[in-house]
């Protein structure tokens, strides 16, 4: 064995065992970090509670074909430049690896390839021809990050990042030494590769090579050179991205893979009855582990910020900041909390709060201010594209600021009280919950129980003179259709979605265990309602409590109607001489995912022709009303204001909603523009009750 050779073995083994050695260490040590946290809701034995199914299509869809990525598709593509970049260089870097390792045993370790070895020559040829081209759209991709960034810079990436630049730098090297190598490598064929100067990109730059005077005597050496650049580059690679953001790398498909099947409307369930459990969280080690994984996973991309509507409209809430701030905690504060736990098993509780490991108001993104500016609209977890659950972690901090501190707008205490009072948080006296339906011939289930649909009204509808002749309308349809349905009346009480929202979640609890008793006492099986906070509470949460019911939204329902032939709806009379648009509801469409239900009815009336707002289905813009908002008092530029701006430029002289807050929002909205007169705003159950044929 030549002694170049043995030389050539013990370094490259002693830098991949340091480098690997440092990287393992890195990543399993925030990985305890994480898992120190508190149990999430369904995960206390792993193996058990677990959806595999859902698990895997999650981690293929939105890891190996990038799915979440590509809802910003330019952006998507050169992300899927680098990442599918990355998975080519797997058998390039492992042959390296193994030629590394192994050299001793071969006659020139610079020319092993793993491809080679176990497929042939020729198949060598074809995966090298890949990578080269593949290595030209990698350093594509850099460049339209960098630009981004540092040229354009772009809205969401406004802090300084001088792990970016390093990261680009690191990967461009890693590209450019493999393209500088082969190109080295053609130079009058060092390897006797006949294939190899067919390959056009290699070619090219050895002629550039050969033109500065690089021939073959040199080229080995030049080819050598580049070789140990990418490996010594990767080895760096793996020593910095575990302790930087780019961490998302490792992170991000723990992320994928380890979420949870429950439904995206549905928050935990508090365990109020025993005293032990943790309200709501300000302590970095009882947050749910995966808010922790979250702040591990994040690119700080600001996708979720650019989409968060109190973010857009100058408020201090940011999104990303919850996340990146997370992360800071738990790197802050989270070792002293393993350590403690380590040394004092048996007084470990004890010992650990004792420890100063609050994160509300200690870190700058999570002052109540922030936190209570959420709409809880989840934008900002359908635009991230490693899967965090930004809104989750916001409303377990919410749960401790009202269940531990007390600490909370004071509107809200008023609604909290009226809903406690009332049932409702407009504080209208209860037993006037079915005056909005007198004369129209519905019956309660008191007084006829046998229907095939429950009809919950929801405290908009039956308190609201606005929402009311949505309600009205709605029983005109259903009706006119011949649906037996009945409504609860004074045993209907509020969903409790602001409520819980608000971070009250004992109040919560009370209302939708009394509705969930109250239902099952009259063997509810199907309910329709036109509130989607109710829908999604009664639909995704109720099950928490024992209330498992078929539940459909009001748009859902009366598209099916007309699908079924039930009724006949026409094209309205003034639909020749304006335009119609459609705003989306939060709570139907992005934790829903019923987008198409409502529009279709609008196009119905429009005779096909709908208008859309710039911002519209998954990122339809909130009206702003949504996490409590309603109750809450709003400072600075409001919400529904720019959402109404969007809606009016589309040049509409109707806008439809779905929702009694946005059509309550969308309306003021409208008013401030003063075009109340000119333009109407109505709810897609109005829109079909007025063209019924």
């Amino acid at each position: 064995m030549a002694i170049s050779q043995i030389a050539f073995h013990v370094i490259f083994t002693a830098l991949f065992a340091v480098a690997n050695f440092v990287f393992v260490r890195a990543v399993l040590y925030r990985l305890n970090l994480v898992f120190n946290a508190r149990k999430a809701q369904g995960t206390e034995n792993f193996l058990e509670h677990r959806n595999w199914g859902f698990r895997i299509k999650s981690f293929l869809l939105n890891v190996i074909l990038q799915k979440k990525n590509f809802k910003e598709p330019l952006r998507g593509i050169m992300h899927a430049f680098v990442f599918y970049g990355f998975v080519t260089y797997l058998l390039h870097t492992t042959s390296q690896f193994i030629s590394g390792v192994f050299g001793y045993a071969l006659d020139d370790p610079y020319k092993f390839t793993l491809v080679g070895s176990v497929f042939g020559e020729t198949a060598n040829y074809y995966y090298e021809f890949v990578l080269q081209f593949v290595s030209v759209l990698v350093l594509v991709g850099l460049g339209f990050f960098a630009w981004r960034r540092w040229i354009q810079k772009a809205k969401g990436l406004d802090v300084h990042s001088p792990a970016s630049a390093v990261v680009i730098g690191m990967i461009s090297v890693l590209m450019l030494s493999t393209l500088l190598g082969e190109g080295a490598r053609s130079v009058g064929a060092v390897y006797a590769d006949p294939f190899h100067d067919a390959a056009p990109i290699a070619s090219a730059i050895g002629s550039v090579w050969e033109a500065i005077g690089i021939e073959y005597s040199s080229a080995d050496l030049v080819f050598q050179i580049m070789w140990w650049t990418h490996i010594l580059s990767v080895f760096a690679f793996m020593l910095y991205v575990p302790t930087s953001k780019h961490g998302h790398l490792i992170f991000a498909p723990f992320n994928y893979f380890l979420q949870s099947d429950t439904p995206k409307g549905a928050l935990s369930k508090l365990n109020l009855e025993d005293e032990t459990a943790v309200w709501g969280v300000n302590r970095v080690e009882d947050f749910p582990w995966p808010n922790l994984l979250d702040g591990l996973s994040c690119i700080e991309c600001g996708r979720c910020q650019v989409q968060c509507p109190a973010n857009r409209t100058g408020k201090v809430l940011n999104p990303k900041a919850i996340i990146v701030e997370l992360k800071h905690a738990l790197m802050d504060k989270m070792p002293e909390v393993v350590q403690v736990r380590a040394s004092n098993p048996e007084g470990a509780a004890d010992a650990v709060a004792a420890l100063d490991t609050g994160v509300i108001n200690t870190y700058e993104g999570l002052s109540e201010e922030a936190l209570w500016g959420c709409t809880t609209c989840y934008a900002c977890v359908e635009a991230c594209p490693v899967g965090n659950n930004q809104v989750n972690a916001i409303m377990e901090m919410r749960r401790h600021l009202v269940l531990a501190e007390s600490k909370f707008p004071a509107e809200l205490q008023n609604a909290f009280v009226n809903m406690e009072n009332n049932s409702n948080p407009w504080g209208v006296a209860a037993h006037s919950r079915a005056d909005w339906a007198e004369g129209l011939g519905v019956k309660t289930m008191a007084e006829d129980s046998n229907v095939d649909v429950l009809y919950w009204v929801g405290c908009a509808g039956a308190f609201d003179d606005r929402n009311k002749r949505i309600a009205q309308s709605f029983v005109k349809i259903m009706q006119k259709a011949d649906v037996k349905f009945g409504i609860l009346g004074t045993e209907e009480g509020c969903s409790g979605d602001s409520a819980r929202r608000g971070g009250n979640e004992y109040l919560y609890q009370t209302l939708a265990q009394a509705n969930v008793d109250t239902m099952n006492g009259y063997n509810v099986k199907k309910v329709v309602t036109a509130c989607p906070h109710c829908y999604n509470t009664i639909k995704n949460e109720y099950p928490q409590f024992g209330g498992n019911f078929e539940v459909v939204h009001h748009s859902e329902f009366i598209n099916d109607l007309a699908k079924d032939g039930k009724i006949d709806v026409g094209v309205a009379e003034d639909a020749n001489a304006g335009k119609f648009t459609y705003h989306d509801s939060c709570y139907i469409g992005r934790y829903n995912d019923n987008y198409e239900n409502p529009r279709d009815l609008v196009k119905k009336v429009s005779g096909g022709k709908l208008a859309e707002p710039v911002d519209h289905h998954t990122k339809g813009l909130c009206c702003g009303a949504g996490g409590a908002q309603m109750w809450m008092e709003e400072h600075g530029e409001r919400v529904n204001f720019k959402r109404s701006k969007q809606l009016l430029d589309t040049g509409a002289t109707t806008i439809a909603t779905a929702c009694p807050f946005c059509i309550t929002m969308v309306t003021d909205g409208v008013k401030q523009e003063g075009k109340i007169e000119e333009v109407k705003v109505k709810d897609i159950a109005e829109l079909v009750a007025e063209n019924l044929k």
